[in-house]
């Protein structure tokens, strides 16, 4: 009978203030409840493609579920597009890949600002990266500006990888970052080096 008096309030969403335990247990499974994004996604193209990557894209592609059961309250009330791409913010989108990969694109912004946004949130969440390729920050080709990147990450033990495409021409994305799982840890032998 303690035990019901213990999960009763849990399951209510009380807090049961005269027992240790409830009170551990009521602060854990409040800590992982799903909390909404800041409001400045919807004002920053690099605040709201850090967001897609760190609680829309790492988490589904970490447990193989739908991006938008970790991102739903910042998705808009259209979902999901045409082309099969979540809104994050009007300049935002995420997509998820056939072959499993996520990819966050943004079509404003300052490309350095959002590059150095999606490897910080990485960071943040404990990625190891290291980088296999990299075209540098001042590479062009026929059409304008353009920079891409191969990065090695190892997330919780697993091998991931990181395409991350960024550019000032008019006709392109500013940002396009694809993560994936890299299932045969072929990365590190793509190296430029």
């Amino acid at each position: 009978m303690p035990l019901l008096t213990l999960l009763i309030p849990l399951a209510l969403g009380q807090e049961a203030t005269s027992d240790p335990l409830a009170q551990v247990m009521n602060a854990q499974a409040q800590t992982y409840s799903m909390t909404r994004p800041s409001p400045g996604i919807h004002f920053s193209p690099r605040a709201a493609a850090a967001y897609a990557v760190d609680s829309g894209c790492v988490p589904a592609v970490m447990t193989g579920r739908p991006a938008i059961e970790f991102f739903q309250t910042a998705a808009s009330r259209r979902g999901v597009d045409e082309d099969g791409r979540y809104t994050v913010s009007v300049q935002v989108h995420l997509k998820e890949e056939a072959n499993g990969a996520c990819t966050v694109t943004s079509t404003a912004g300052e490309p350095e600002q959002l590059r150095e946004a999606v490897l910080s949130a990485l960071d943040d969440l404990g990625a190891v990266r290291t980088t296999a390729a990299d075209t540098g920050p001042y590479s062009l080709d026929s059409i304008g500006s353009f920079r891409q990147e191969l990065h090695c990450l190892t997330l919780n033990g697993q091998a991931l990888f990181l395409v991350l495409s960024t550019s000032s021409a008019r006709n392109r994305p500013r940002l396009q970052a694809s993560l994936g799982r890299d299932v045969e840890v072929s990365c590190p032998r793509r190296s430029d080096s």
